[in-house]
This record gives structure tokens, C-alpha cells and sequence, in this order.
């Protein structure tokens, strides 16, 4: 058994590595780096948090930036560290994990798992969610009251088969939503576009996970995981 996962009437630690949290050029890396780990350890904090309550769990999610930095986590599960996960983007189709998996080897990926095909695919499959962030960050809704759901680039695909579903969730958010920028003195509506960094983890957060869980394999595979450790 890992060292730090108790059992009994104890309370269980797991942390979640997650890929994410890097810095926009304009200010110091120093001040970048903590602002924006920290909206990615919040909004996945406030997801996992929906199965991993604080009365059985110590949860703690750690951004590790990119995911080179995967190899570096997985080391520190494997030396026992800390108990946990490691959760990255596969950037590719479904069958393309296997072959991600081996390219950790020899460390144990017993403890990887990954957004398929990125953390934008969880993002899209829960559309409506859009509509809420939108109307929360007081963008204008565009075309009406047509539900993104019924968008061709979405529609009746499963998101584990949306190729660039990032690039494909930016062409959403410009086709549905507008934002008000002032230029040359005047206020003009300009198209939303889609921030990984600002965006990202705030949809994040607003995301049931139970319907993540019945959507993608992974992740019912990783609260499992999880779970069989408490």
C-alpha cells in the first residue's frame, strides 16, 4: 500500500497532478505562474471535489505545467511521495493511448490517465455550459436562442472523437458570443475567442463529473482508481 493513503475511519490524501497552469507573456513569469496554476488547481479542485468530499478526502490538485513534466510526477507516485494521479492531455484519437503509454516506459502508468483528446473534449460535452459561463462573464449571445448543442461541428459525435476539440471549442465561443472592446475611442461587440488559460478552467469547474464519468472511460477509470484506494 502507497504510503499516505489510510484506510479505516481516516481520512484519505490523493493528489491529482494535472497538466496545465502556464503564463501569458506581458507580466513576470513569477506573478503569471501562480495566478494561472492557481485557477487550474481551483477549477479541477471544484470538480473532483463533487466525488472526493472533504469528509473522507484530503484532495489536492497540482498543476504540473506542461506535460513534459508528466515523467517528473509519475516518478514521485512511483517513490511514494505522494499518493495520487497523474492527468494529461493525450492530444490524439482514443487509439493513440496505448502508444502514449508506452512512451513512459519504464515508469509505471498504472497511475496516468488521460483527457481524451484534451481537456476541451470534457469541456464539449457538456455544452450547455457554455451558455452558463457566458452569461456569468456578461458576454452577448449571438444567433438567438440556437442551442450549441445542435451545432454541426458537435453534433451527434461523441467528444472522444472530436479531433482539435480546443480549436474546435474556439470556433464555438466566436460563433455564439461577443465581447465588448473599446478601440480607437468607440465600443464595438468583437468575437469571443476562447482562452485555454482564463477560460479553461472555469468551464472546468462547472462540469459534472458524474456525466464526465458515464462520458469518457478515463475518467470513470480514474475516480476508480481513486476510490479503491479509500
Amino acid at each position: 500500500m502507497a504510503e499516505g493513503i489510510n484506510r479505516g475511519q481516516e481520512m484519505v490524501s490523493i493528489t491529482i497532478f494535472v497538466e496545465g497552469g502556464t503564463f501569458m507573456a506581458g507580466d513576470s513569469e513569477a506573478v503569471q505562474t501562480i495566478d494561472n496554476s492557481s485557477a487550474f488547481r481551483e477549477g479541477f479542485h471544484r470538480l473532483f471535489s463533487q466525488k472526493f468530499t472533504d469528509e473522507k478526502f484530503e484532495l489536492i490538485v497540482q498543476p504540473i505545467g506542461p506535460v513534459s513534466q508528466a515523467k517528473k510526477y509519475l516518478q514521485k507516485l512511483a517513490d511514494h511521495e505522494v499518493s495520487g494521479v497523474v492527468l494529461i492531455d493525450l492530444d490524439g484519437p482514443k487509439a493513440q493511448k496505448d502508444t502514449r503509454l508506452q512512451s513512459y516506459s519504464p515508469a509505471d502508468t498504472s497511475r496516468l490517465f488521460f483527457m481524451i483528446q484534451e481537456m476541451e473534449a470534457w469541456i464539449l460535452s457538456q455544452p450547455e455550459k457554455l451558455d452558463e459561463y457566458a452569461m456569468d462573464e456578461g458576454l452577448t449571445r449571438k444567433r438567438g436562442t440556437e442551442k450549441i448543442a445542435n451545432d454541426a461541428l458537435i453534433r451527434n459525435i461523441h467528444p472522444e472523437e472530436l479531433a482539435d476539440p480546443a480549436a474546435k471549442l474556439n470556433t464555438l465561443f466566436r460563433k455564439y458570443f461577443s465581447i465588448q472592446k473599446k478601440r480607437g475611442g468607440k465600443v464595438k461587440d468583437k468575437p469571443k475567442s476562447y482562452s485555454k488559460i482564463k477560460d479553461g478552467p472555469q468551464l472546468i469547474a462547472r462540469l459534472k463529473l458524474d456525466s464526465l464519468v458515464g462520458d469518457f472511460d478515463e475518467a470513470q477509470s480514474l475516480v476508480a482508481r481513486i476510490l479503491g484506494e479509500s
